[in-house]
């Protein structure tokens, strides 16, 4: 990385270091085959529940309500991450499945578990940005290929 005097600069290349990164990293997975949907999977069911957690290694569950302000305002992150991390976005709308949110200790919204081979390994309660999801998801990621 070329580094100058000018912060603006640097910031510029330091963010196109990470977008190559990114797109290194899902080529790579790709090639692997583990790729994971690029659009949050809408889970309608208890079935679906468990075969969206059986179908992928990481998957972050986003426990939401279609009323709940900060839910609508974490869906498009959610979906820029479907598309640039290696978790499929699974959506479970609580007022449709109760039982499914109360299964998980749901009680604030919006809800957010990660799950790593069919296991909640993390749970982030509140909104959330995606540099810190992502950084969450990057290290199950590593954890499970290591």
């Amino acid at each position: 990385m070329v580094e100058t005097d000018d912060p603006d600069t640097d910031d510029l290349e330091r963010i196109r270091a990470e977008k190559r990164e990114r797109l290194r990293e899902r080529i790579e997975r790709e090639q692997r085959g583990a790729s994971s949907p690029d659009e949050p999977v809408a889970v309608e069911s208890r079935a679906r529940f468990r075969d969206v957690l059986g179908a992928h290694d990481l998957v972050l569950v986003d426990f939401y309500a279609d009323w709940c302000g900060p839910c609508r305002m974490l869906a498009p992150i959610l979906e820029d991450l479907a598309g640039e991390t290696p978790a499929a976005i699974a959506k479970v709308d609580t007022d449709a499945n109760p039982a499914l949110a109360q299964q998980y200790g749901v009680q604030g919204l919006p809800t957010l578990l990660l799950f790593a081979d069919g296991e909640p390994v993390e749970r982030l309660v509140g909104m959330q940005d995606g540099a810190s999801l992502r950084q969450v998801i990057d290290r199950h990621a590593s954890e499970g290929t290591a």
